[in-house]
């Protein structure tokens, strides 16, 4: 039980590591629409590069973080099968808030949570053998198995023009989409 108990640990530890890792590249992408915010949010989402991210949400958004140092390639196993399709846009001439309807899809972390608990019954029963290392790459090893096992979530996402920039608010149900049906506590 322990066993289990360190798995999904593990497991919320690589989900909420997107708020405090960061770093890599990307392209540039204007936040003077809506719709350019949410795609330079989930792009920078999708890349865990934080300091990107960080552009797209305001400093009381509870991905917003100051720590922008490395890139956090566990949670980049996480993420980084994210895709997504932009829906519509409803925002009234002149607001400051509009809402994006998009198509969030990514591995299906139910399935992948259950790969890990079958794994973890396999393996011996010294639960201090169990270590970080191991437990991650039990997770690389699940997700990969269910790579094709995607759940795809409508979500209307939340964006304010803040200083002439659209910003993303970082909802519950965004961010449950985005980990792939887990909703993540950070």
């Amino acid at each position: 039980m322990r066993k289990i108990l360190l798995l999904l640990t593990s497991v919320m530890m690589v989900l909420g590591m997107a708020a405090c890792g960061g770093g890599g590249g990307g392209e540039e992408q204007s936040t003077n629409t809506p719709e350019a915010a949410v795609a330079g949010y989930l792009d920078a989402f999708k890349a865990v590069d934080q300091a990107k991210l960080n552009e797209y949400v305001t400093e009381d958004d509870v991905m917003y973080s100051e720590d922008t140092e490395g890139v956090n390639s566990e949670a980049q196993v996480v993420f980084g099968n994210i895709s997504y399709e932009i829906k519509s846009v409803n925002a009234e001439e002149g607001s400051t808030t509009a809402t994006v309807t998009t198509d969030v899809t990514n591995v299906d972390m139910t399935a992948v949570m259950q790969s890990m608990m079958t794994a973890a019954m396999t393996e011996s029963g010294d639960v201090e053998a169990m270590d970080e290392e191991k437990s991650m790459e039990m997770l690389k090893q699940a997700i990969e198995d269910n790579k094709e096992n995607k759940i795809t979530k409508t979500v209307d996402i939340e964006v304010t023009k803040v200083d002439d920039q659209w910003k993303v608010k970082s909802t519950d149900e965004l961010l449950t989409a985005l980990s792939g049906g887990i909703a993540p506590t950070f």
